[in-house]
């Protein structure tokens, strides 16, 4: 009896495990095409200081947007100005537009990276789920 126990308990376990990279993978998948899908139109001036250079997927399905900060001397200072700002923007993007649906409904996390002229990163920004739910 203990031994059947023992044996169903480490199918059940597999199983959960197997379903979850699953899972996992068929995420990775639709967050890598909705990344490929941006970046067949950059890199792409956003305004007169910001430029999208590409969105990507990590291994850990950690959505990343990379921008530019360019036009200006002093990129750091213009990233912190408009950091609460993009913050409060992104809230309001996931509560209104249905086509993030993805993100919600998987927890995703997003990056925001933002980098000089010269590729030196400037700032990270990271919003996770609770930040936009």
């Amino acid at each position: 009896m203990r031994k059947t126990f023992f044996t169903l308990s480490v199918i059940f376990f597999s199983l959960l495990l197997v379903q979850c990279d699953t899972g996992n993978k068929a995420l990775h998948r639709k967050l890598s095409e909705m990344a490929a899908e941006l970046n067949e139109s950059t890199p792409v001036m956003l305004d007169r200081y910001t430029r999208f250079e590409e969105a990507s997927v990590t291994k850990d399905n950690v959505f990343r947007y990379r921008y530019s900060v360019l036009n200006t001397s002093h990129p750091d200072s213009l990233v912190q100005q408009m950091s609460q700002s993009l913050v409060e923007s992104i809230r309001h993007e996931f509560s209104s537009n249905p086509q993030l649906g993805t993100f919600k409904e998987n927890r995703v996390v997003i990056e925001y990276v933002y980098q000089d002229k010269d590729g030196r990163v400037i700032r990270i920004l990271r919003i996770e789920p609770e930040d936009y739910q």
